[in-house]
C-alpha cells in the first residue's frame, strides 16, 4: 500500500515525466540553441557554395567600356557563375594563353602606371599562345556574339561597318552610343580580314588559321551599301568575343583586343558567366546584403 502511494506521489510531482524534468527556460533555451545551430549550418552551406558557384574577377582595361570600366578606370569587378551554357549576347571570362609569362606581369604593371611597362607591353603584343592550353594566361571579359556555326558578315556604306550574325544585321542595344561608333577599329580590322587579308594583322589569330574560317558571301545590297567578300564561320567549339567599347578611331577609347583581332577563341578556355557587376569601391558583404534586402525584403513588400 505504501508503496503504491509513493508511486502516485512521484508520477504527480513529475507530471508524469520523469525527475529529470526541464524547466521552461530550459527547454526555451534548448530550442533556440538547436534553430541557432541550423541557421549557422544554413548559411555555412550557403557561403561555401556560393564561393564555389560564383567568383570575383576584376575588370581591367577599357574593352567593355562604358557597359563595365564606365569612367574609363579599373572601378569595377566582375560578379561571375560558373554554372550553365553561355548564350550570344552574354558577357564572360574567357582565359587567354600566352607564349610570354612576362606579358601578365607587365599587363598588371602598366595599370598600375608603370610606363616602361607598357612600353615592353607593346613589344609583346603578339605573344599569343596558337593553342588551346599550355602556358600562363590572363582572364579577359568580353561579350560572346556568336557560337560555334554561326556566319559573321560585314557591310559598308562610307566610312561605317555594321555587323551581321547569320545574314541578320546584329542589334546590339546593349551598346551605350558613345563608344558604339560605326566606324570602330574592331570593325575595319574585321572587315580587312573579310575582304583583304594582307592589309588585316593576323599575326594576332590565337588557336585557328583565319583562311579555314572563310566562305563566300553571297549576299547582295544595293548601290550605295558594299557587302564583304567573305562571311567568318565559327569553327566547332569556339566563340566570337568582342569588347563592348567600339569607339571611333580618333576616340582615346578606340578598340578592344577581341576576336576581331584575336581570331574564333577556343570555347574550352571559357571560365564562367558574368552576372552582376560591382564597383571595386564596395564589398562583397555589403554587396551580398543590398541584394537580399532588395530581392527577399522588397520583394516580399511588393507582393504583400
Amino acid at each position: 500500500m505504501a508503496k503504491d502511494f509513493v508511486g502516485q506521489e512521484y508520477v504527480a510531482a513529475t507530471n508524469g515525466k520523469g525527475l529529470h524534468q526541464d524547466s521552461p527556460t530550459t527547454r526555451v533555451l534548448t530550442k533556440l540553441t538547436i534553430c541557432g545551430t541550423i541557421l549557422v549550418t544554413v548559411v555555412s552551406i550557403a557561403m561555401i557554395a556560393f564561393c564555389v558557384v560564383f567568383a570575383m574577377c576584376p575588370i581591367i582595361g577599357t574593352s567593355m567600356m562604358t557597359t563595365l570600366n564606365a569612367s574609363g578606370e579599373n572601378t569595377d569587378s566582375a560578379i561571375t557563375c560558373i554554372l550553365g551554357e553561355p548564350d550570344r549576347g552574354d558577357i564572360i571570362v574567357s582565359k587567354l594563353y600566352l607564349k610570354n609569362t612576362r606579358y601578365v606581369q607587365y599587363l598588371r604593371e602598366a595599370n598600375q602606371g608603370d610606363q616602361t611597362a607598357l612600353i615592353m607591353l607593346n613589344e609583346l603584343r603578339k605573344t599569343y599562345n596558337r593553342a588551346d592550353e599550355g602556358g600562363d594566361y590572363m582572364y579577359i571579359i568580353k561579350r560572346l556574339i556568336a557560337k560555334a556555326g554561326d556566319r559573321i558578315s560585314m557591310t559598308r556604306t562610307g566610312d561605317n561597318y555594321y555587323l551581321y550574325l547569320n545574314d541578320e544585321r546584329l542589334d546590339e542595344n546593349y551598346l551605350d552610343p558613345l563608344v558604339a561608333q560605326p566606324s570602330a577599329m574592331n570593325y575595319v580590322q574585321l572587315w580587312n580580314v573579310l575582304n583583304n587579308q594582307n592589309d588585316a594583322d593576323m599575326n594576332d589569330w590565337v588557336s585557328v588559321h583565319y583562311t579555314s574560317c572563310l566562305a563566300p558571301n553571297t549576299a547582295t545590297t544595293d548601290g550605295t551599301t558594299e557587302t564583304s567578300r567573305y562571311m567568318l564561320v565559327i569553327p566547332a567549339d569556339h566563340y566570337f568575343l568582342m569588347g563592348d567599347n567600339r569607339g571611333s578611331a580618333n576616340s582615346e577609347f578606340n578598340h578592344s583586343w577581341d576576336s576581331t583581332y584575336l581570331g574564333p577563341l577556343p570555347a574550352s578556355n571559357y571560365v564562367s558567366q558574368c552576372v552582376d557587376v560591382i564597383s571595386n569601391d564596395s564589398s562583397l558583404p555589403a554587396y551580398l546584403w543590398d541584394k537580399f534586402v532588395y530581392y527577399v525584403c522588397f520583394g516580399w513588400v511588393w507582393q504583400k
